[in-house]
């Protein structure tokens, strides 16, 4: 059975990557009966632990990381055979990377299927992404000469306030390959969808607000996993 593997990333902390992965992650798996596993690659473990209290749920977490806990010196090679054990008990792998991982290594180990990019519209956000991309597509090309499949890669404008800015987003990436995701509005519930709340009501309250962003992220990883059984 196929096992896909979503990944996100920017070489800049705070651009939301783990609050993506996370939220992405347990929407799927709430609106597909398919296997899911979420692989934290951050020391701070702050995907792995929120997700572990849906393990009742069926959505499993791991974290990965070397013998003195710092998820980005993993060697490539180890890499590879823990995420190949994950892949044989799961439909899909949700991967989240800490600030500072090295795309032109990891990208190739990992081998995703599609890389989400979350990326705001502050200046040191652009600029900072646009620094990362010519690595990350390099690195992408790469996993492509192993595989013959190069990994989609999708911008997703985060936190924006106005559509303006989500043009400005896309305005500042051309000519890059890589796509533009919908923008998800600026929402103050997203940043505290960590902590807990009995009945995971801030959950909730982020999926009532920015649902058909969640939507269009679950409906889109689904149909790229239809594309590849498909394929065969």
């Amino acid at each position: 059975m196929t096992c896909n593997t979503v990944m996100f990333a920017n070489a800049k902390g705070g651009a939301g990557k783990s609050t993506l992965a996370f939220l992405s992650a347990i929407h799927f798996a709430a609106t597909y009966d398919l296997r899911v596993c979420v692989i934290d690659f951050d020391r701070l473990r702050t995907t792995y632990n929120a997700v572990r209290r849906f393990a009742g749920s069926g959505v499993q977490s791991y974290y990965l990381a070397d013998e003195h806990g710092e998820g980005h010196r993993v060697a490539p090679d180890a890499v590879r055979a823990s995420l190949q054990t994950r892949r044989a008990a799961s439909d899909v792998l949700f991967v989240d990377t800490p600030a500072g991982f090295p795309a032109d290594t990891m990208v190739p180990a990992i081998q995703p299927d599609a890389i989400f990019v979350p990326v705001s519209v502050s200046d040191a956000d652009i600029m900072a992404t646009k620094a990362y991309l010519p690595e990350l597509e390099e690195a992408a090309a790469r996993v492509a000469e192993t595989t013959g499949v190069r990994p989609r890669i999708m911008l997703v404008p985060n936190q924006v306030f106005a559509e303006d800015q989500a043009l400005r987003i896309r305005d500042a990436f051309r000519g890059h390959a890589v796509r533009i995701a919908p923008a998800l509005a600026f929402s103050r519930a997203l940043r505290e969808v960590f902590h807990f709340e009995p009945g995971d009501t801030n959950i909730a309250s982020v999926y009532l607000e920015d649902g058909g962003f969640f939507k269009w992220m679950s409906a889109d990883i689904f149909a790229l996993r239809q594309m590849q059984l498909r394929q065969g």
